[in-house]
């Protein structure tokens, strides 16, 4: 069991399930663009890496011009419909609230626009749990890279060794890596579980209840 002070958590497959909703800002913005839409799992395996890799991914023949376009489209799409289908996972909020009232330091560093991610925290009545939170525009470079987690430890001063960041995907084991805390990954959320294994997280948990069974 890992001895942890700061809990560090991405959002998106994590904290939240919001495929539904991005993935239908995403088709509409397909639609938008004269494209094919996509089915919501084969979006939903493609979410974690940002709004523009996202496009990117599902327009590779596209152009910058055209995927700044999209981005656009997709943002004014899904900020309009941000938490019509997304929820909190099972066990979520009544494990923050233990680990509050536990006193652990607690935030959030997503790949999402960070405006948009405070937003959808409010709207689920998420929000006061974290004392920081860090979106894909809030640094200059967002995950695989660790600078979004070593603003949350500068900020709260605590340093890496007593740290956990949990994520459910290849590029938050990667940063949590990078930045030298302990990593956490879900098996319940958008990667499949053999992609997980594969990217070396420290351990991997079935639901967020377990959460509590490795950190202490």
């Amino acid at each position: 069991m890992k001895e942890a002070g700061l809990l560090i958590f991405d959002l998106d497959g994590t904290l939240v399930d919001s495929s539904t909703d991005i993935a239908e800002a995403a088709n509409r913005t397909l639609a938008a663009m004269g494209r094919e839409e996509e089915t919501h799992e084969y979006i939903k395996e493609r979410i974690g890496w940002g709004v523009k890799m996202l496009l990117t991914q599902l327009m590779d023949d596209a152009g910058p011009d055209v995927i700044d376009e999209a981005t656009a489209r997709f943002l004014d799409f899904y900020g309009r419909r941000l938490s019509v289908h997304t929820r909190a996972y099972p066990g979520v909020m009544d494990a923050l609230a233990r680990f509050r009232g536990a006193g652990k330091g607690m935030a959030v560093v997503t790949n999402k626009p960070e405006a948009l991610a405070l937003r959808l925290l409010s709207d689920l009545g998420m929000d006061g749990f974290f004392e920081v939170v860090v979106g894909g525009d809030t640094v200059r470079n967002k995950k695989p890279d660790p600078e979004g987690i070593m603003r949350v430890l500068g900020a709260l001063g605590v340093e890496p060794s007593g740290a956990a960041f949990v994520g459910d995907s290849p590029v938050d084991c990667e940063s949590g890596r990078a930045a030298g805390v302990y990593t956490v990954g879900v098996t319940y959320g958008f990667r499949p579980v053999d992609e997980l294994r594969r990217a070396g997280f420290d351990v991997l948990i079935g639901s967020f209840a377990e959460l509590e069974s490795v950190l202490k």
